[in-house]
């Protein structure tokens, strides 16, 4: 049964991208060199890159790779452009000459950590290169980013030039779990061994079938049947694979041999492709080598014969243009939303910082300007003189960049429509089809609704709109907010305010039960109740009469807080997820992302549920639904929550 379900597994795709045990490999045989320089550095096709690195007493070496997917020490020259290019540049002025002193892996993740060192530096200087999701290489200075190759931004961290380096959020280390650990999983999962190993305890599927296999435990029995043998045995099976992982390691490539097909490259030799016929075994002395082996073959064999198409060239020019208009769209508008949100938060700690700064004035007279924390920001404070105007400057701030942002915005949206033009039509067609209207297609008209930050349609055909932050929750309340409309927000702190509209358009059934509760849902799941996970959540309504900025006597109600009055109507136990899909309004086709509930009405279409999931992951999640939906990564991201994602079909 074991291999008859490892067989079945060949008719899927072969491995594309690095585990955290063939990260572990590499760092081993980097660790293994001699003491070494960086010499220099090169972009390479497929945005790959290349370190190239002298050694102590002659020789090189040369760390070739794809980020987000691989990377190998190669003791051959690898082939290298005649110039640098633009992030080569970069990382070689920043690095050229420094000595490697360190290479970390922490967590164990799919990441490298190479610290260099330079005698005009107060501290090592960080080059990081990341395995996961779309991948990414980061030079870092004094705990700030210098260099980053794809700038990205998340709720907990943001990859641009000047902010602070955060590491990824660590996953569970399943090379630590300990015996209860797996017994309580087991324990807790109807689904079979293989998967409850792969799923509850970060295994991934490869690895959890490799520990089974080595503890001679059939993976797909039942997880209730005998857990504590089972645990057991894999945990006494870990240290076998460890150890294997020698330092440094050796490298094993497998093949089909009826197909040709490369299957899997690992540091160890595997149990698992043991157990199946048909399956060839190449050993080679260096993990790199074999790594190189597998993935030249898989990159060769995996990679489309595309038609020869004449507009490719011009495509591909606007192709890369777009990607560096959203690039810059982000960043802008990550400023801007950087400088607001600091500015919000001097206000909401007023109390707490008028104290901290008194005392920095009096120990720190020479000083104009300091940093003060608040959570987990710094927030810069003119310290003599009055708070306001440090948040006025950086309300200042904000009104700077935002011409910046529209006009990048609307340069991005010529680019769109320049490639529309040149598609033909074709991608706008993704979404529902051959023939079928595109979501992101151009429409004839837009809607009031529209303009608000985030908006829905309600199972019952009722239009709710929602803010993003402080500044954008107090706008949807002044403007929307009528005594007759609905007030909704999450029991959570910093939870957006939502406006259920009434009455609905004209022909549509007033407000019930089902409307209230979506709204409620779609309320508390763009909270921070998502980006920490959670399964569920509750909210409250009231009408709109109920809502004020008007607290007690002397009560400070501060941006995007709200006073309310009388009773609130609680609805508990909302499953934090969301539907993402299309509507028909008005004979116009949109993208909402809503409570799954609210597809059932005539006209709209579920795509994809959402819940809470990983936030590495969210980049080829959110790339698999830019795909599916046929709308660009900017439009799907301001539909979406902040936070990780997983993403099921529906």
């Amino acid at each position: 049964m074991h291999a008859e379900k490892i067989e079945g597994m060949l008719q899927g795709p072969e491995k594309d991208r690095f585990s955290s045990l063939d990260t572990m490999a590499l760092l081993r045989e980097i660790r293994a060199m001699p003491k070494a320089w960086l010499d220099k550095s090169f972009d390479l096709p497929e945005e790959g890159f290349l370190l190239s690195f002298h050694l102590q007493g002659g020789g090189r070496r040369d760390l070739w790779t794809i980020p987000g997917r691989f990377g190998v020490l190669r003791t051959e020259p690898a082939p290298r452009p005649e110039s640098p290019g633009p992030l080569a540049t970069e990382v070689r002025r920043w690095l050229s000459g420094a000595p490697l002193l360190e290479v970390l892996q922490p967590e164990g993740e799919r990441y490298l950590e190479m610290t260099f060192g330079r005698s005009t530096e107060e501290e090592p200087l960080r080059l990081v290169l990341e395995f996961f999701g779309q991948g990414n290489v980061i030079v870092v200075r004094n705990g700030k980013i210098v260099v980053v190759a794809h700038p990205r931004a998340w709720s907990q961290r943001v990859l641009r030039v000047g902010e602070t380096y955060v590491r990824p959020r660590p996953r569970r280390d399943p090379l630590r779990v300990t015996v209860g650990e797996v017994v309580a999983a087991l324990q807790g999962s109807k689904a079979d061994r293989v998967t409850t190993l792969a799923a509850r305890l970060a295994f991934g599927g490869p690895l959890a079938e490799e520990i089974l296999a080595r503890a001679g435990i059939d993976p797909h029995g039942p997880s209730l049947e005998a857990p504590t043998r089972t645990a057991e045995a894999v945990l006494a099976a870990l240290p076998e694979l460890l150890a294997e992982v020698a330092d440094p390691p050796r490298g094993y490539v497998y093949r089909d041999r009826e197909e040709g097909r490369w299957i899997d490259v690992e540091p160890f030799r595997s149990r698992r492709w043991a157990l199946v016929p048909g399956i060839s075994e190449e050993a080679f002395p260096r993990f790199s080598d074999a790594a190189w082996e597998f993935f030249s073959h898989v990159s060769a064999s995996t990679a489309p014969a595309a038609a020869p198409d004449p507009r490719a060239a011009e495509r591909g020019s606007l192709e890369r243009l777009r990607a560096q208009q959203e690039a810059a769209v982000e960043t802008l508008r990550g400023q801007k939303q950087k400088a607001l949100e600091l500015a919000e938060a001097i206000y909401a700690h007023y109390t707490e910082l008028e104290p901290l700064v008194e005392e920095a004035r009096a120990a720190h007279p020479e000083e104009q300007s300091m940093e003060f924390p608040v959570g987990s920001a710094l927030i810069p404070i003119q310290i003599h003189r009055p708070l306001q105007e440090s948040a006025q400057r950086l309300y200042e701030e904000a009104k700077r960049v935002e011409p910046k942002l529209q006009g990048a915005q609307r340069a991005l949206a010529d680019t769109l429509a320049r490639l529309g033009a040149l598609d033909g039509g074709r991608a706008a067609q993704r979404a529902g089809g051959p023939g079928a209207p595109s979501a992101g297609a151009p429409r004839a008209r837009h809607f009031w609704f529209e303009k608000a930050p985030r908006w829905f349609v309600s199972s019952e055909g009722v239009v709710v709109v929602g803010g993003r932050d402080a500044r954008s929750n107090d706008l949807v309340v002044k403007k929307y907010l009528r005594e007759a409309d609905i007030y909704v927000h999450g029991e959570i702190h910093g939870a957006p305010s939502v406006v259920i509209r009434t009455p609905p358009p004209k022909g549509a059934p007033p407000v019930g039960p089902p409307t209230l509760r979506e709204a409620c849902q779609w309320g508390i799941s763009y909270s921070k109740a998502w980006r920490a996970g959670h399964a569920s959540g509750s909210a409250f309504w009231v009408r709109g009469d109920q809502v004020s900025k008007a607290g007690g006597s002397g009560e400070f109600v501060g941006q995007g807080s709200w006073v309310i009055h009388g009773t609130k109507n609680v609805e508990k136990d909302l499953p934090l997820e969301l539907g993402l899909g299309t509507l028909t309004w008005e004979g116009e086709h949109l993208v909402q992302c809503a409570p799954p509930s609210s597809f059932s009405r005539s006209g709209a279409s579920l795509k994809w549920l959402l819940r809470p999931g990983e936030e590495r992951e969210r980049d080829e999640v959110e790339k698999s639904l830019s795909r599916d939906l046929g709308v660009g990564r900017t439009l799907l991201q301001s539909l979406l929550p902040a936070g990780g994602l997983s993403a099921e079909r529906r």
